[in-house]
C-alpha cells in the first residue's frame, strides 16, 4: 500500500488536478476521491496479489495500467447509477473513447484514464472485450431496481457484475489468462461484490436496491453462499500451475481480503437474533448495520477467521 501510495501520487494525482482545474461542474469531491481510492486499492490488493500467485513483482507498465483501470471503476459505475444517460450512449462512449469529443469533464476523465490503462498494456483488444463484459453487467445490474426478482436471479445479477471485472484488471498484467485463470478470477470478482453488498445493506436498502443481502431473511442461507464461493476459490488456486509456494501465499492473502465478508455476516446476524432469528432489515437501524472493519475486536476476528481458512 505503501507503494502504491507513491505511484498513484507521482502519476494519477497529476491527472486528478488537472481535472479539477478544469472542472465544469460535472466532476465533484465524491468523484476524485473515487478515482484516488480505486487507483490505491485495487493495484495494492488485487495486482499484488496475482504478483504472488505468480512469484513476480509488478513491472512499472503493469502497475501504470493497472492504476489506470482500477482508477475509473467508480467513474464508469455512475454513468449508470447517477448521469442520466442511455445505454447506446455509453457504449458509443466506450467503443469510441476520444477526449476531444467527451462532453464534460466527467467522460473526459474517465476517457483519459481508460486509454491510459490500455497505452501501458499488451492486451489492448482483449481489455476492450472484457470492458463490454462489464458494460453488459452493469446494464443487467439495473434489474435490481424494479423488484420483483428471484433469487436465482439477482445472484447471477451479483456474481456477474463483480466477476466480469476482475479479469479485466489482469488484462494489465503480462502473459495468457487461460480458461482456469478466468474462473479464479471470476469467482474473486463474485465475492468481492457480495462483501460489498454485506457491507452496503443499509444504503442499497435505502435506495430500493434488491441485493442478496437486502431480500435475504435467513442469513445462514447467505453465509453458505459465501463459503460455497470461498470453497471454489481455493480449489480454482490449487488448479492454478504457479509453484505450490505461491498458490499457498496466494490463499493467506486472500482469506485476509475474503474473511472480512464473514465479519460483516457475523453483525447481520446478530441482528437477526434480536428478531426472534429472521434478518427483518426494516426493523434496523443503520447504525446497527455499520462494522468497524478497524476496530481492534474485528481486527483479531479477521485473523482468527483467516487463519481457520489456511487450515481447511
Amino acid at each position: 500500500m505503501k507503494q502504491q501510495k507513491a505511484f498513484v501520487a507521482s502519476y494519477l494525482e497529476p491527472i486528478i488536478a488537472e481535472a479539477k482545474l478544469s472542472n465544469d461542474g460535472s466532476l465533484d469531491d465524491d468523484d476524485f476521491k473515487k478515482v484516488k481510492l480505486y487507483g490505491l486499492t485495487i493495484p495494492a490488493m488485487l495486482g499484488e496479489a496475482f504478483c504472488v500467485l505468480r512469484g513476480q513483482k509488478m513491472t512499472e507498465n503493469e502497475r501504470k495500467s493497472i492504476t489506470y483501470l482500477a482508477s475509473i471503476t467508480g467513474l464508469f459505475d455512475d454513468l449508470f447509477d447517477k448521469k442520466d444517460l442511455s445505454e447506446s450512449y455509453i457504449r458509443n462512449l466506450l467503443d469510441n473513447p476520444n477526449v476531444h469529443t467527451a462532453a464534460n469533464s466527467n467522460e473526459k476523465l474517465l476517457v483519459r484514464l481508460y486509454l491510459l490503462g490500455l497505452e501501458f498494456s499488451d492486451k489492448k483488444d482483449l481489455i476492450k472485450l472484457y470492458t463490454l463484459n462489464v458494460y453488459n453487467a452493469q446494464v443487467s445490474s439495473k434489474r435490481q431496481n424494479r423488484g420483483n426478482l428471484m433469487r436465482e436471479e439477482i445472484q447471477q445479477i451479483t456474481f456477474d457484475k463483480g466477476g466480469l471485472s476482475m479479469p479485466l484488471y489482469r488484462c494489465a498484467f503480462d502473459g495468457d489468462i487461460d480458461k482456469i485463470e478466468y474462473d479464479l478470477l471470476y469467482h474473486l470478482g463474485a465475492i468481492g461484490q457480495l462483501e460489498n453488498d454485506i457491507f452496503d445493506v443499509y444504503k442499497d436498502y435505502m435506495s430500493g436496491i434488491q441485493t442478496l443481502v437486502t431480500t435475504e431473511t435467513n442469513i445462514a442461507n447467505l453465509r453458505s453462499t459465501y463459503l460455497d464461493l470461498n470453497h471454489r476459490i481455493m480449489e480454482l488456486v490449487d488448479m492454478q500451475s504457479y509453484s505450490e509456494r505461491n498458490r499457498r501465499r496466494f490463499k493467506l492473502f486472500a482469506n485476509l481480503v475474503v474473511c472480512r465478508g464473514l465479519i460483516g455476516l457475523d453483525l447481520l446476524n446478530r441482528n437477526a437474533k434480536g428478531t426472534q432469528g429472521v434478518f427483518s432489515i426494516g426493523k434496523y437501524e443503520r447504525k446497527d448495520l455499520i462494522c468497524d472493519m478497524e476496530s481492534p475486536r474485528n481486527v483479531l476476528k479477521l485473523l482468527h477467521y483467516a487463519s481457520l481458512c489456511d487450515k481447511k
